[in-house]
């Protein structure tokens, strides 16, 4: 493809910029992809055709930000070079603002392996200049619909999108993935046998209540979490596929996720089951890379969660658990992994409605928070804060948390200082902030973090044993 002056001025307009975004200390990763998209709306186009390698797409409603680093974490073991937006800037200009910062300024790339988180949103617009080599789509759930609209809308936006000749890494536990598989030629299923937290019968929000192919109810033999499990139309015969990536002998032992697929067993740093589904969508998609199993255990347990991703952080105080909630599943898994530690619990709930977070707050009561009401006694105190901090609270009240256990505080560092206050060596504390809350809660802690003198090192051990 001839690349046009076009080209060549967005390309060294978007590198001067990134140098001078680097300069000044931020991270630039926006502004360089929306001048050079601006000056050239075909760049992504040219810069994608250095990628002899090949281009993987990671997108989805939940976990796209953490199956991409897992995959990342495994392809640097294996010593693999790639470009990758790694800071989740995922829309149009975020991708290309990171493969500007691949491209040397005579237009040749760094690396000839891309790996790229993707918007769902955004995928029509990716895939009409981008042919993904593979393409892992992870799920499907409700998710700020004053921006997706509704979740049909956005599952048919994206299966319309995706190119015929690429190879797509289904969850062939979600129906609304699954279904992806029907009419495409290249396709392999990643799945979960059964975790402990399994069950037979779900009172959870299911978006999948009824069959994608024929409309029919859906009839299940095991739920997971949400619509994720084992599930038959006897409508149609539509069913969950047979995977060819299986999780079995699933559990948590001392913070960490153990499973295995085949003879090979696999450890993960993280918590909740709903995270199990991301290392597979990596190790399914590092096999097809052809890495071998070695390598890809040290990359999984090597891992260090992203930014709001199950992060953790150290304080004098304690471990506090740093999590992103965004929508009615997600934030259920959450729940379920914090009532899973069985200790006493400390929670800052942080609800903003800036137009990142979506302004439609009504999401707060299609969540579970009922379940927090029924494990009270194991709840000691939850702050809210936030623009919505009112909304939040008022929606833990009728959920059934005692009112004297609810503190509203919108000042950050001060609901930081009042979850800290009084705290025990027993308990645990989570903080769940939306989108625009995460990063000032994470600039708060690392800050603290650091002063106190206690900066990663346990994140440090880990990563110094698996590369033992």
């Amino acid at each position: 493809m001839k690349r046009t002056w076009r080209f060549w001025v967005a390309l060294w307009a978007g590198k001067m910029i990134n140098k001078g975004l680097l300069a000044t200390g931020k991270k630039g990763t926006t502004l360089p992809g929306k001048i050079a998209n601006w000056i050239d709306p075909d760049i992504m186009r040219h810069l994608s055709v250095a990628y002899t390698d090949g281009i993987i797409m990671i997108t989805g409603t939940n976990g796209k930000t953490t199956t991409a680093n897992l995959l990342a974490s495994i392809l640097r073991q294996s010593g693999k070079e790639f470009a990758f937006n790694q800071a989740g800037a995922n829309l149009v200009t975020g991708i290309t603002g990171a493969l500007i910062q691949n491209t040397r300024w005579n237009g040749f790339s760094r690396a000839s392996l891309a790996l790229l988180e993707v918007d769902e949103a955004t995928v029509p617009k990716f895939c009409e200049q981008v042919s993904p080599t593979l393409a892992i789509v992870t799920n499907f759930f409700r998710d700020q619909l004053d921006r997706y609209g509704e979740l049909d809308t956005t599952v048919r936006m994206v299966r319309a999108s995706l190119p015929k000749e690429t190879l797509l890494v289904l969850n062939a536990d979600d129906p609304l993935v699954a279904q992806f598989g029907t009419d495409h030629a290249s396709v392999i299923y990643y799945g979960v046998e059964r975790t402990p937290d399994s069950r037979s019968e779900s009172e959870e929000t299911r978006e999948a209540r009824f069959c994608p192919a024929c409309g029919t109810a859906l009839d299940y033999t095991l739920f997971h979490y949400g619509q994720l499990g084992i599930f038959n139309c006897l409508g149609c015969g539509f069913h969950r596929p047979e995977p060819e990536i299986l999780a079995q002998k699933v559990r948590l032992e001392e913070g960490l996720l153990l499973f295995q697929v085949g003879v090979t067993s696999f450890t993960l740093s993280l918590q909740g089951y709903y995270n199990l589904y991301n290392a597979l969508a990596a190790v399914t998609a590092a096999r097809q890379l052809n890495i071998n199993d070695v390598l890809i255990e040290i990359g999984l347990r090597g891992f260090i969660p992203q930014a709001g991703r199950m992060e953790r952080f150290y304080l004098p105080e304690g471990e506090i658990t740093l999590t992103l909630v965004k929508n009615p599943t997600g934030f259920d898994q959450v729940i379920q992994t914090m009532l899973g530690v069985n200790k006493p619990l400390r929670i800052l709930i942080g609800i903003n409605d800036l137009a990142a977070d979506g302004r439609d707050i009504s999401w707060l009561w299609d969540v579970n928070f009922e379940r927090l009401g029924m494990h009270e006694a194991c709840i000691n105190q939850v702050i809210c804060t936030g623009l919505r901090a009112e909304d939040i609270a008022l929606r833990l009240k009728y959920a059934g948390v005692s009112v004297e256990k609810l503190v509203i505080e919108h000042t950050l560092a001060d609901a930081l200082d009042r979850l800290q206050a009084s705290r025990t060596v027993q308990e645990v504390a989570f903080i769940l902030p939306t989108y625009t809350l995460l990063f000032p809660l994470r600039e708060i802690l690392e800050d603290r973090q650091e002063k106190a003198g206690l900066t990663d090192s346990k994140t440090k051990d880990r990563g110094e044993e698996a590369s033992a």
